[in-house]
């Protein structure tokens, strides 16, 4: 497998920069744990819930969009490419574990996460954006709701980052017991 390369990264008028079809822009990992920083200052523990639910947002809009530009993907190749696409764009070094259609779970480690990087020492996680990004990920893949947990986090001293993702089959549990 090659490294992913930005030949198709172009400057469009003036303060645009362009990937493909699609607007982007560059922020150091710094200012989004600024970000990241203040929020928690401001709304203490609710601010992950805000973080979360922002990455799962834009990963969830990322993945339908490769669902819509490929052919009959199964979800181990939808996930490996979008685990491309956030490595390709400077999210860490992503790689799928493990993913489990039956159990519609999966398990992502991301290596040099430029959140945790920027966050620094932590007595807990801190990729909060990327844990919803996963549970975005799975709820697409699965079409279930879904819920991420950060087992492991850099900014706790760990080597790496590491997520577990499961979707919650509504329709299981939708029986009445009288």
């Amino acid at each position: 497998m090659t490294k992913p390369t930005f030949q198709s990264l172009l400057l469009g008028d003036p303060g645009v920069l362009l990937l493909g079809d699609h607007r982007q822009m560059v922020v150091t990992p710094g200012l989004l744990a600024d970000i990241q920083k203040g929020v928690e200052d401001r709304l203490g523990a609710k601010a992950s819930e805000y973080l979360y639910s922002a990455g799962s947002i834009w990963a969830g809009r990322e993945i339908r969009r490769m669902r819509s530009a490929s052919d009959n993907l199964g979800p181990k190749e939808l996930v490996r490419i979008f685990c491309l696409h956030a490595t390709a764009i400077g999210w860490g070094d992503w790689q799928l574990e493990t993913l489990q259609e039956q159990e519609k779970g999966m398990i992502i480690t991301v290596k040099r996460s430029p959140f945790a990087h920027a966050y620094g020492q932590s007595d807990e996680p801190v990729c909060h954006v990327m844990a919803g990004a996963i549970a975005g990920i799975t709820e697409v893949v699965f079409r279930v709701p879904a819920t991420c947990t950060e087992l492991h986090c850099l900014a706790q001293g760990a080597s790496n980052c590491q997520f577990s993702a499961v979707g919650d089959d509504l329709a299981k549990g939708d029986s009445w017991d009288w």
